[in-house]
């Protein structure tokens, strides 16, 4: 499975990011190649406004047994798009802690399918609906953690009651598909007030990842989720220089933590 080579150009878009439910148009062009190279992409897009608290992690469970339950085999990469994920929904918990229960135990539900926990995205958009894309690729995964970040799933519960359910990468078929990547080193965000610093962070990050999952050559198809639209400019301009033609969107789209300003994902040829 080779990704497909992107536009030296990438697509930069400061106006708000909506997830449309559709694969071909919320997910970076290299799924369209692994699709044609006998890969599996289900999407489900369920109203989410006015759903809240358990009801909220409800939804996120049904959606991800829907999505995952459409697929040929196991998922190796799932991307999840929530309005509103640091919004405060019940309590003191954000909607993005009820989604990971949801997300948790539709997993723990599909333990004879999803023995590998995906690789992950969960970002914000525009929109009203959760959106949830998984994707197949036929192969054996494996699982790839950052050695400078805790594993997701090992979070404290400062994140919440229930820790993310993601890897921070994963090897099928030749390819590092890595989750969505920030400034986070150990659990923890870093360089709250500086977009600058947190790309450099997570450049660190990529760099890290790429060792671990045995990468050759450089990412591929990154696609760049950035918080705030003023900085979108400033975040393609250094994606450019650190990526050479390896960028393919950049979006403003609020991100799981409010304190984290950009977040990449992407994809290197592997091992």
């Amino acid at each position: 499975m080779r990704p497909a080579v992107v536009s030296k150009i990438p697509h930069v878009a400061s106006e708000a990011w909506l997830a449309s439910g559709e694969a071909a148009r919320d997910l970076p062009s290299w799924v369209q190649s692994v699709l044609r190279s006998g890969g599996a992409v289900s999407s489900v897009a369920l109203e989410c406004d006015t759903v809240h608290e358990a009801a909220l992690a409800d939804l996120a469970r049904d959606a991800f047994l829907r999505a995952v339950g459409a697929l040929p085999g196991a998922p190796c990469r799932a991307w999840s798009f929530l309005p509103r994920p640091t919004a405060v929904d019940g309590g003191s918990l954000e909607r993005y802690m009820h989604f990971n229960a949801g997300r948790t135990a539709a997993f723990r539900a599909m333990t004879s399918r999803v023995s590998v926990i995906p690789a992950g995205t969960c970002v914000g958009h525009a929109g009203t609906k959760l959106v949830v894309h998984a994707l197949h690729v036929p192969g054996t995964i494996t699982a790839i953690e950052n050695p400078r970040q805790r594993p997701a799933w090992l979070y404290s519960e400062r994140y919440g009651p229930v820790s993310p359910a993601f890897t921070r990468a994963a090897v099928v078929g030749g390819t590092l598909i890595a989750s969505g990547t920030a400034a986070v080193v150990g659990e923890d965000s870093m360089h709250a007030d500086s977009v600058s610093a947190q790309c450099a962070e997570t450049l660190r990050n990529l760099d890290s990842l790429a060792e671990a999952g045995g990468a050759r050559g450089p990412w591929r198809s990154l696609q760049i989720y950035v918080r705030d639209a003023a900085s979108v400019p400033a975040v393609a301009s250094w994606a450019q220089s650190n990526f050479p033609g390896e960028v393919e969107r950049v979006l403003c789209a609020p991100l799981c933590r409010s304190n984290l300003l950009v977040e990449i994902e992407g994809v290197a040829d592997a091992a």
